[in-house]
């Protein structure tokens, strides 16, 4: 395939769901996070794979993808991890999603809602331990919303759930000891919750001895995380392109917007059919390096919308569709681009354009190609006769 795309190795996330599975009790449930279009390695996909590979549940952002997912044919549980507003509650009741709540009011609302389809609505409720984003930052009013919820006749509460801010150690263990304080005077209400849960990837892998009943498991299944794992991780992901057009620069000439990049010397450039618009960070500009005939050649000048410019003079025979890959799991890797554009590996996955087909490949061959934009007008057809 030429031109821009993101090449998704299932192959390398089977591996990485497995070797989590085993480093996790087998008692312990695992959520796999696919918001963000699976963190831009495509939402769909990635959720059937996972539920193939045996995933417990689903984790998603808000409803609209969790309805993608349920309308796809995806059976196993899905549970939306930000706030829902009143208006999509028919939407979770509906496709059998379950809702995180943040208070009282809500739960009377969706208990409600439900009640005129005559089906349960399945909650989580968040405990704000330190995060300061969503969540009960009152332990007792909590308790107050948990124990209204277990006396409503069309709700039931699967879980309560934190997430840590990962600042520190001890921020952390503070973190902890507040959830577990909450847990404790459940305990002694004799409130039973059938899951608790706190850690993502990262405190999945810091603090083994905390995954209480689940674990919410994102960036490391698709190959990335900030602690050393006991394994190898495989990023799932790499971004390739190919070369649009080389010219030559003499000395003095420039290349793109502001004439940023100014030759001091003859210079060859070849043109990639990718911009900030791709997904391609702006701040790469001038920063950023990718490989071209095993080689690492820099950026130079300002990165375009849909476009940008390499120096290639010391790359060998570099011709129109020459490879060029943006990033894999040699060289050059996430991390590096990151770090250059002042930004964490999530980001750049997550904002790979939808514009930007994704292939995939599984036992070790191209299975199939997602094209968003084809995929549109087959939907819609072709109206532009």
């Amino acid at each position: 395939m030429f031109g821009t795309r993101a090449i998704i190795d299932l192959d390398a996330l089977t591996h990485n769901y497995n070797s989590m599975r085993q480093l996790i009790a087998p008692n312990v449930k695992i959520t796999g996070v696919v918001k963000a279009n699976a963190y831009g390695h495509d939402l769909v996909t990635i959720g059937k794979h996972l539920e193939t590979l045996g995933v417990d549940y689903l984790g998603v952002a808000n409803i609209r993808e969790g309805k993608a997912l349920r309308i796809s044919g995806i059976k196993c549980p899905i549970i939306v991890m930000g706030y829902t507003f009143e208006k999509d509650y028919d939407l979770a009741v509906k496709h059998d999603i379950t809702l995180t709540l943040f208070s009282l009011e809500e739960a009377r609302k969706l208990n409600l809602n439900a009640s005129y389809d005559d089906k349960k609505a399945k909650i989580h409720l968040k405990f704000d331990t330190g995060f300061n984003r969503l969540g009960y930052k009152d332990p007792e009013e909590l308790i107050e919303s948990l124990e209204a919820c277990l006396t409503y006749e069309f709700i039931i509460v699967e879980g309560i759930f934190t997430h840590l801010a990962l600042d520190s150690i001890e921020s952390d263990e503070a973190q902890f000891a507040k959830f577990e304080a909450l847990m404790k005077q459940l305990r002694e209400k004799h409130i039973s919750v059938p899951l608790k849960h706190a850690c993502d990837s990262i405190a999945t892998i810091a603090y083994p001895d905390k995954h209480y009943d689940m674990v919410r498991l994102g960036a490391i299944l698709y190959g990335y995380c900030s602690r050393k794992t006991p394994f190898n991780l495989k990023p799932v992901m790499s971004l390739k392109t190919n070369v649009t057009q080389v010219k030559t620069l003499e000395v003095g000439e420039a290349v793109g917007y502001d004439r940023l990049f100014v030759a001091q010397r003859r210079t060859k450039i070849a043109v990639l059919p990718i911009g900030y618009a791709d997904g391609l960070p702006r701040s790469l500009s001038g920063k950023g390096r990718v490989m071209i005939n095993g080689l690492l050649v820099p950026i130079v000048g300002l990165m375009c919308m849909d476009q940008c410019m390499i120096d290639v003079t010391e790359a060998g025979e570099v011709s129109l569709g020459t490879e060029v890959t943006l990033f894999d799991d040699t060289s050059p890797q996430l991390l590096e681009l990151a770090k250059l554009a002042e930004t964490n590996r999530n980001e750049l996955l997550a904002r790979i354009a939808m514009r930007v087909p994704r292939e995939f490949i599984e036992n070790g061959s191209e299975t199939f190609v997602i094209d968003y934009l084809e995929d549109r007008e087959s939907q819609y057809g072709d109206t532009s006769s």
